[in-house]
């Protein structure tokens, strides 16, 4: 019998974006999932995969369980990779978190509140075009999945990615603009607005920022444009999903519970103390409502749903008092910034350390100097055994909230502020030629009250600079919060810009916007929302007051240390850059290594590097032995000549001839004919190894053999 041919509906659609090609491709892959959607754009493939629970795993979850997940895959971009004992993708990347967290900002936003279906999106490279990233990429075929899956969904999320290079906007820029752009920006949300936005300058002004942003905006509103275009095409069955959130009725029973008395009283604290209070009241309230939560038949009251309304009532109390007096849950006004500590050098043996203390907010940066050698070498999808020599880790322990939990290993949120802070400041670090060391910055969030993140940024700069590294220019940062009211249709018709967000604010406010930059210019900017989307004016007005506001931080910093010290500390490695002609670094380095090891095994395991043009880079704690092994060195090099004389050492006697041991790590022919007495046969009977002849050079042949002669 034949074989029947198997038949499929495949609906495809290709739209030009800033001159290239982006198409959408459904009907073909994984066609179990509740949607897959192949996005191409040039020789890039990304399958986009969305499947939602049907039903929650409980009734009383109170956030929406929504999991990105990008499945790396060395075989997309030609590579085999991996481990060599190992040759498979392992556990993601750094840059496979970052682009997943990126997206989640994007999207989750415009999910419907209450929501508690999983909900998995899994994006899979089938191919990838090394000159592009995957940033944009990976926010519109999200969105496109998740508005084709039929899940409730609010809006297409488009995205753009700009950058500015020899004086022009590029959109869509490829890796070899970025890597001499003055501007990387990447910007997500919905039409005429923005909710997600990240950002590396290399010290850009805020009007040319805003010209980005606007440039942006615009390539937005298209991505949301195709996206609508292409979804018209398919047959999309809409979703039912579970929703697991407060009443109006119960809100308004447990504001009555709570009374002015007890909202009012939860003002006037930091964070820690509006917790405790917080915690006390949450207690008391579930408590209140004990009967009603037991009762089976009464469906409107669970201990998570009063937990929600009576968090509901806190937020909507702290949000109106401030919007309406000015004064914050805190009682700073707008514009304040909570009260500063500083501290450089807490530790003798750590090559650099910074204490920052902002109230409930505590990070401890230390700075690691090493041996030029010693970079991070990245090795994953987008990059081929990249060379970083600065770099910077973040770490959030759970002590630094109160939590009695153990460390599980390093978290996607850790990675994604590492990764922030160290944008904020790679620019500013001196290139390798002016410092040659390979930097580590570790920040340690030893308490949190909100803004840890730029916490860490401020303290690294000042971690640097007590470690001697000669920084540009010092870089600060600040977080910025929003509280916004709306109309029925959500429209924003009162808000308030807030000035160093604290944890609270944070946690029941509208957005967490964060500037980092020098005196000047900015050099990063992130932003995570609540909110659907944010106006262009508020994002601009955001910039305008963070610019202010961290420059005042700035001013406490440099009262503490106002520049980069002199030299690097006792304790750090030195290093002695100098060059050689690139011809002769195979002399140093003899056959099998044998002339190179042996110095390194005589001056206490110093660290000798060449790079090929010749440039040679020695690393040891003590100077003395750098400069030791740098006269060594420039003695192999130098190139001998005829008549230069030497105290040379015998290193083996044969009857007619002996071997002298002189400079470059060589032994010399002289013949019996060349010494100055001409003893009895044979020559074994009058000089023993070890003994010393003053000898001139008097033959250099052109294969590089020497002949020598005593001289008095």
């Amino acid at each position: 019998m034949a074989t029947s041919r198997h038949q499929f509906t495949d609906t495809q659609q290709t739209f030009e974006r800033a001159g290239k090609q982006i198409s959408f491709d459904q009907g073909k892959l994984a066609m179990q999932a509740d949607a897959s959607i192949t996005l191409k754009f040039q020789d890039t493939a990304v399958l986009f995969s969305t499947v939602m629970a049907k039903e929650p795993k409980s009734p009383d979850v109170d956030f929406l369980p929504l999991m990105l997940e990008m499945r790396e895959s060395f075989s997309a971009a030609g590579r085999i990779g991996g481990a060599a004992y190992r040759r498979r993708e392992g556990r993601p990347s750094d840059q496979a978190i970052l682009n997943a967290r990126l997206t989640d900002r994007a999207v989750r936003p415009m999910f419907p509140k209450g929501m508690i279906n999983d909900v998995v999106i899994t994006s899979t490279p089938m191919a990838m075009d090394p000159n592009y990233p995957l940033w944009v990429i990976s926010i519109i075929g999200t969105s496109v999945s998740i508005m084709a899956s039929g899940i409730p969904f609010d809006w297409p999320v488009g995205a753009a990615q700009i950058a500015y290079v020899d004086g022009v906007f590029v959109v869509n820029p490829t890796h070899n603009q970025l890597e001499k752009a003055e501007l990387n920006l990447v910007v997500a949300g919905k039409k005429w607005t923005i909710n997600m936005i990240e950002d590396e300058s290399n010290e850009v002004s805020k009007e040319l920022m805003k010209e980005a942003f606007k440039i942006g905006q615009e390539e937005i509103d298209r991505s949301c444009d195709f996206q609508t275009q292409y979804l018209a095409q398919i047959s999309i069955s809409t979703k039912t999903v579970a929703f697991n959130k407060p009443s109006h009725e119960l809100e308004e029973a447990v504001h009555n519970f709570l009374g002015e008395e007890k909202l009012q009283a939860m003002t006037g604290f930091t964070k820690v103390s509006f917790n405790d209070l917080f915690s006390q009241y949450e207690k008391e309230c579930v408590e209140h409502f004990k009967a009603e939560i037991e009762d089976e038949n009464n469906a409107e009251y669970s201990e998570a749903k009063v937990k929600m309304a009576f968090f509901n009532t806190c937020k909507y109390f702290i949000r109106w008092r401030t919007l309406d007096t000015g004064k914050r849950v805190d009682d700073r006004t707008q514009m304040d910034i909570r009260p500063l500590y500083c501290e450089t050098g807490l530790f003798e043996r750590t090559h650099g350390t910074g204490l920052f203390w902002r109230w409930d907010t505590q990070v401890l940066s230390t700075v690691t100097l090493w041996w030029p050698k010693d970079y991070l070498i990245l090795d994953d999808m987008e990059n081929d055994g990249t060379q970083q020599r600065y770099f910077h880790h973040y770490n959030f322990p759970p002590f630094s909230t109160g939590e009695a939990r153990g460390i599980r290993g390093t978290g996607r949120r850790e990675i994604w502020h590492g990764r922030l802070a160290e944008k904020a400041l790679e620019r500013m670090i001196p290139e390798k030629e002016a410092f040659p060391y390979t930097i580590r910055v570790v920040s340690e969030c030893l308490s949190s009250g909100g803004s840890t993140s730029m916490g860490s940024v401020c303290w690294s700069t000042l971690s640097l600079m007590d470690a001697g590294v000669p920084l540009k220019k010092p870089v600060a940062g600040i977080a910025m919060g929003l509280f916004t009211d709306h109309d029925d249709a959500w429209n924003i018709t009162k808000h308030l810009v807030l000035n160093d967000l604290m944890g609270t604010e944070d946690f029941i406010g509208d957005m967490d916007f964060k500037v980092a930059g020098t005196r000047e210019w900015i050099t990063a900017i992130q932003l995570d929302t609540k909110l659907k989307w944010i106006p262009l004016s508020i994002v601009y007005e955001t910039i305008d007051q963070a610019f202010t506001g961290y420059n005042e931080i700035m001013d406490v910093m440099l009262e503490t240390l106002p520049a980069p010290r002199p030299h690097v500390g006792k304790y750090a490695p030195k290093i002695e850059v100098f060059h050689i002609n690139a011809d002769k670094i195979k002399e140093v380095i003899w056959k099998g290594g044998d002339v190179i090891n042996k110095i390194i095994e005589e001056n206490n395991n110093i660290k000798i590097d060449f790079e090929d043009d010749g440039t040679c880079y020695l690393t040891h704690p003590d100077q003395e032995v750098i400069d030791k092994v740098k006269a060594i060195i420039l003695e192999i090099v130098t190139d001998l000549e005829v008549g230069q004389q030497f105290n040379g050492e015998i290193g083996k006697v044969e009857d007619s001839y002996m071997f002298i041991r002189l400079p470059k790590g060589k032994s010399w022919f002289l013949h019996v004919t060349n010494l100055i007495q001409k003893p009895v046969w044979p020559l074994t009977s009058h000089y023993k190894v070890g003994q010393h002849l003053k000898v001139e050079i008097n033959k250099v042949e052109d294969n590089g053999k020497i002949a020598v002669k005593e001289v008095k």
